[in-house]
């Protein structure tokens, strides 16, 4: 289990997406994972003198199955309050469907979306753009479409931290351009990934990839650059 930086640990052998753990006013998850997941959430908070009934909050970034599926468990075992972007809501509280990409990609979706199924959950604080949650010194919500219609983006100022979603892609320790097989709308996507450009921030905290922790947003700059040209 990797702590980060003061206060923030990944989750080791994290399952569908990472999952970081904030210890801050209780503890506080960003995004769950695939079903199973909790079993290596549950074993990071042991090892950190936790249980799951101090999870006071649970911070979905966007509705993908990879990032919300062992929630419902979550929930049910520590009375946590979720939190969502509203965007998203209705997809998370079942009212409707899950987003899928097209194509093959489509149909692997939805083979994921029947072998991992997905149970709704009531979302307590609907995120909108600009809302802060009172974590981390004031944790900031960016609104940043395009991977999906209501992904989200956590920034904390103070400790020069961005939770990125899955809105760039790391891999290898490099950032690259969203893949498209897996983008609702690319024109939004890189319109995220420049509203990420104008933002000054040490460390990138990455729905999938390894973190960069320095020099994230100038790395980010130097992304976009290369996509507009």
């Amino acid at each position: 289990m990797a702590e980060l930086v003061p206060g923030i640990h990944l989750v080791d052998n994290s399952i569908g997406c990472n999952t970081y753990i904030i210890i801050d006013s209780g503890i506080t998850l960003v995004d769950t994972g695939l079903r199973g997941n909790e079993k290596n959430i549950y074993g990071c908070l042991q090892k950190l003198g936790y249980t799951p009934k101090d999870i006071r909050r649970i911070i979905i970034t966007h509705a993908h199955i990879d990032h919300i599926n062992c929630l419902y468990r979550l929930k049910s075992d520590s009375g946590a309050q979720v939190f969502a972007g509203a965007a998203e809501a209705d997809m998370i509280e079942g009212r409707k469907p899950l987003h899928a990409a097209g194509g093959l990609f489509g149909i692997f979706s939805g083979i994921m979306r029947i072998y991992y199924r997905y149970r709704p959950v009531n979302v307590d604080v609907k995120l909108r753009e600009g809302d802060n949650i009172d974590v981390l010194d004031g944790l900031k919500v960016i609104t940043l479409s395009g991977h999906s219609e209501g992904n989200l983006g956590l920034y904390s100022p103070q400790h020069s931290l961005v939770f990125s979603s899955d809105t760039i892609r790391v891999l290898d320790g490099r950032l690259a351009a969203p893949n498209p097989k897996f983008t609702a709308d690319m024109a939004e996507a890189i319109d995220a990934i420049k509203r990420l450009s104008g933002l000054s921030f040490d460390i990138m905290l990455p729905g999938h990839g390894k973190p960069i922790l320095s020099g994230a947003s100038e790395k980010v700059r130097e992304l976009y650059h290369e996509m507009k040209h």
